[in-house]
């Protein structure tokens, strides 16, 4: 137990830090860093709740994880270095392997660790609606309320990937904003942010396949309607670079790990299925036989109200069924708002947020299409574009452009740049 405090008291310790550096000239950061510390205890307890009988029988696919990444950390240590590792599933096995080899096994302090991810992925979230120019209020409210929206928390308060996929997401949006509109970058800082943004989608690939496709695709939109708008040559050599690392990627690593990836749904009643192509000609024949509408609807919509109760994992659990109807509740009510949000983006014509939303149409397309036709699976995939979702949910936005278009303001809305 005094392991696990050690780890629980640095970790909010480096919160702390992390916020203030981030955030150190915001009048308000002081509120902000506490309800990050109150969403990083909300985890921990969590966690010890979730482990109550013990870390090696709890849990699903982070219960699998943990023992994948134990295997790795015996191969560490009998002197296998990194690159010769053996290890199923994705990368992130051995990013805990590496750690349990370092400090010992303990699913406690993996658990600790995706959790103070998850809280840097709502201080990014925070960074992004602050360098959009929303005001500080909204953009520290938008991280807070990412930070302790409790599916979140489930997701990333385990050994699961999750964390760390949402918290590459942000990242790559953060620093493609980064590049765009600070223009006092120096070329070696520009060449070495667009180089980790390439390095980034490719630790993603590797988490989950398609997303170099949601990625790439939507920083490209991002990036030739910026070029459009303001002729900035940086634009173009940023896009292209995305393009030519992307088709790289796509050929070495894509095809490579597409073999037997468990999260694609494959066609299974036949024989076969023995080879890249049968693979892929399965899972086009398992989307061409889903009704497109209904899928859509599914992943954006499910878990309904009264499909709650039937989640296997709080089955029977009054208290966790009425958070997630709440939830479930908060959810409708974003996605009725981020309609507003979705025109005021277009009204202004931002090519940042357009980007975002070619990455949420996209990510949700190619979930809804591969994903199985079951609740509890369409609610912890659409979990990946809660974040960027946050950032359209402003009604006001609109209405004020309304009125500018109304009085005439329409020239100004047209020339605001990022």
């Amino acid at each position: 137990m005094f392991e696990q405090i050690l780890w629980m008291m640095f970790l909010m310790a480096l919160a702390a830090i992390v916020g203030v550096l981030l955030f150190r000239d915001k009048p308000n950061i002081i509120w902000f860093i506490i309800f990050a510390e109150l969403a990083l205890i909300i985890r921990f307890v969590f966690i010890f709740v979730m482990f109550s009988n013990g870390t090696e029988y709890s849990g699903t696919d982070g219960l699998i994880y943990h023992q994948l990444a134990k295997d790795i950390a015996r191969q560490l240590k009998s002197g296998i270095p990194v690159w010769n590792l053996k290890y199923e599933y994705t990368w992130y096995t051995v990013l805990v392997g590496i750690q349990y080899a370092i400090f010992g096994i303990n699913r406690y302090a993996a658990s600790f660790v995706n959790s103070f991810i998850s809280v840097l992925t709502g201080y990014y979230l925070t960074a992004i609606a602050l360098n959009l120019k929303l005001k500080e209020r909204k953009a520290f409210l938008i991280g807070t309320i990412y930070m302790l929206i409790p599916s979140m928390i489930v997701w990333t308060a385990d050994t699961r990937k999750e964390s760390l996929v949402f918290f590459l997401i942000i990242m790559i949006w953060y620093m493609s904003l980064k590049i765009i509109n600070n223009r006092e970058l120096s070329v070696i800082r520009q060449v070495l942010f667009i180089a980790g943004v390439c390095v980034l989608i490719w630790l993603s690939t590797l988490l989950r396949i398609y997303m170099l496709y949601t990625l790439s695709g939507a920083l490209f939109v991002f990036l030739m309607l910026y070029y459009i708008k303001t002729r900035r040559r940086l634009a173009l050599i940023f896009c292209f670079t995305i393009i030519a690392f992307s088709l790289f990627i796509n050929f070495t690593t894509v095809r490579n790990n597409m073999r037997d990836y468990h999260a694609l749904a494959m066609d299974r009643s036949k024989s076969g299925d023995e080879d890249l192509d049968e693979e892929l000609r399965s899972i086009f024949t398992t989307i061409m036989e889903k009704d497109l509408a209904e899928s859509i609807n599914s992943f954006l919509t499910k878990p309904h109200l009264e499909e709650v109760p039937y989640i296997t994992d709080i089955a029977a659990n009054t208290t966790a069924i009425i958070i997630v109807k709440a939830e479930m509740l908060l959810w409708y009510l974003c996605l009725i708002i981020s309609i507003f949000g979705i025109m005021h983006a277009f009204i202004k014509w931002d090519p940042y947020l357009i980007g975002i939303l070619a990455f949420i149409v996209s990510y949700g397309l190619i979930n809804a299409l591969i994903s199985e036709n079951v609740p509890d699976t369409y609610y912890r995939y659409r979990a990946a574009i809660i974040a960027p979702m946050l950032l359209f949910v402003d009604y006001k936005s609109f209405f004020l452009d309304i009125k500018g278009l109304i009085m005439g303001n329409s020239s100004r809305i047209r020339t605001e740049n990022l």
